[in-house]
């Protein structure tokens, strides 16, 4: 709710309650006690670990795009989702104007007329009074659909508050006091009206909050403490937040950070160079950074690939992918070519990111890799004692863009381990010469996507599907499919609000 209650300055004011109510009307619902000076406490003392190990940041709850991205939702997946939860998307209720309309159609006016996301107004009415999704819902529930002109203690009957009343009044103001009241004192004098502003330390509930952004400056101004906040958060992440396969590798729209997903977890690259040396960033799937919270943050990477580390205690290791292998002694970096000048410093820590590969000996061989050709004319990628067959052309043009072929004799390929095909990389977007159907490469299988309008929900771009022979395709395994969620059609009646058990 949009609260103003429970603070030092209620209890002084509270015989001057009917004046207060006055200048809101005049200046609406912009009253907000004042932080009052308390000892700090931690963040932990108010939200569970959990939340904590999911990724709520209560200086960053979400960006600024989640509340004025007006783009968030077409009406028909506005539709779609109330159809899909509650009660909502089977009734009519009375617009501003007097007409009954679908609650989506309220919605996406409103979401229109003030510039917002239609998903954060949904999670505003599921956070006040659990609308959404519920079943049977009260007048109540209708009447103070987005909590605001009510404060905690004081009365819904209160005559001063009544214009506020209603579903459609509800959506309307609270939509007016984002964008023209809070929003415009942003950007204007710097500060809400309660002084919440973006790198501006603050006290809320006891706990030193510094918002990071537009958006969560303003989700304080509207619900001034952390509990309302880490419901709200819980919603979107229940509601919006994307699964990305594994492997995916995904760029922060508002950080610009790119990350690998990779177990369930968000591994950081320390630069847009780092991540060009393992994945084709073209690639990248955009997400909103608040889309990602989802994920808990894994072991960042900080090496490029095939860079050579040397730790405090003087070993040198080559980072191969993931991997990281011992270089054996200083007369073995020699051999293969290493200089001085190729050595990076990394830290015991940094390097725990990847896992122990094979040592590299006087024996080692191609430690970066090669493409081989035997005398059959036969492409195989060689690295290291072992051999992939390229299964296809199109692999050359994918992954060894301008690299020639070395000519190697039958003997030499034969002494090569045969460890099967190159596969396609995590995250390739695939299909078929002979079907529509596209897939998405994870752990060599080929995850089938559901639509294409699950396609484009998760962020990944048409121009990136590549097509291949139909028999190429036929030799992966298909795993699960990806989808986003699928609303049921609802086969029951369009009510109006006079038919609905309020």
């Amino acid at each position: 709710m949009r609260r103003i209650s429970s603070t030092a300055l209620h209890r002084t004011v509270h015989g001057a309650a009917l004046l207060i109510v006055g200048l809101l009307i005049l200046e609406p619902l912009l009253v907000t006690p004042p932080v009052q000076a308390q000892t700090a406490r931690l963040i932990s003392d108010i939200v569970p670990a959990a939340d904590l190990a999911e990724g709520f940041d209560p200086n960053a709850i979400l960006d600024d795009r989640d509340i004025f991205n007006v783009e968030g939702m077409t009406l028909p997946q506005l539709r779609a989702f109330l159809n899909s939860r509650g009660t909502l998307g089977r009734i009519k209720i009375k617009d501003i104007d007097g007409e009954e309309k679908y609650p989506a159609d309220i919605i996406w006016r409103i979401s229109n007329s003030y510039k917002l996301n239609p998903q954060y107004l949904l999670v505003v009415l599921q956070k006040e009074q659990s609308l959404v999704e519920a079943t049977r819902p009260t007048q109540k529930q209708f009447d103070w659909a987005m909590g605001y002109a009510v404060c905690d203690s004081c009365s819904m009957d209160d005559p001063s508050i009544q214009d506020f009343k209603g579903f459609a009044n509800q959506l309307e103001y609270a939509a007016k006091q984002h964008r023209e009241r809070y929003l415009i004192q942003l950007l204007g004098r710097g500060t809400t009206i309660s002084g919440q502003a973006p790198g501006k330390k603050v006290l809320i509930d006891g706990i030193e909050i510094t918002p990071r952004n537009n958006a969560t400056a303003m989700l304080y101004t509207y619900t001034p403490h952390i509990h309302g906040n880490l419901n709200l958060w819980r919603i979107w992440r229940r509601w919006f937040s994307l699964d990305f396969p594994d492997g995916t590798l995904v760029q922060g729209k508002s950080s610009g950070k790119f990350y690998l997903i990779r177990n369930g977890q968000k591994r950081a690259f320390t630069s847009r160079l780092v991540a060009a040396s393992i994945a084709d960033v073209q690639k990248a799937v955009i997400a909103e950074d608040t889309e990602l919270s989802v994920y808990p943050d894994g072991q960042g990477i900080s090496f490029a690939n095939y860079s050579i580390v040397e730790t405090p205690e003087g070993k040198l290791y080559l980072i191969v992918g993931d991997t990281k292998r011992l270089i054996e002694s200083k007369s073995v970096f020699r051999k293969f070519g290493f200089v001085e000048d190729d050595i990076v410093e990394g830290t015991e820590e940094e390097l725990a990111a990847y896992s122990d590969g094979r040592d590299i000996t006087t024996n080692s061989q191609y430690l970066t890799g090669i493409l081989a050709k035997d005398p059959k004319g036969t492409i195989w990628f060689v690295q290291d004692g072992e051999r992939k067959k390229i299964p296809h052309p199109a692999f050359l043009n994918l992954y060894f863009k301008g690299k020639k072929p070395k000519a190697l004799t039958q003997t030499q390929i034969d002494a090569l381990k045969d460890v099967g095909a190159f596969t396609l990389r995590n995250g390739e977007l695939v299909k078929s010469d002979a079907s529509p159907a596209v897939y998405v490469v994870e752990n060599a299988t080929l995850r089938p996507i559901a639509s294409g309008e699950a396609f484009e929900h998760l962020g990944w771009q048409w121009r990136n599907v590549i097509t291949l022979p139909d028999k190429l395709v036929s030799s992966y395994p298909v795993g699960m499919t990806v989808d986003v969620q699928t609303p049921p059609t609802l086969s029951e009646p369009i009510l109006t609000s006079a038919e609905t058990s309020l």
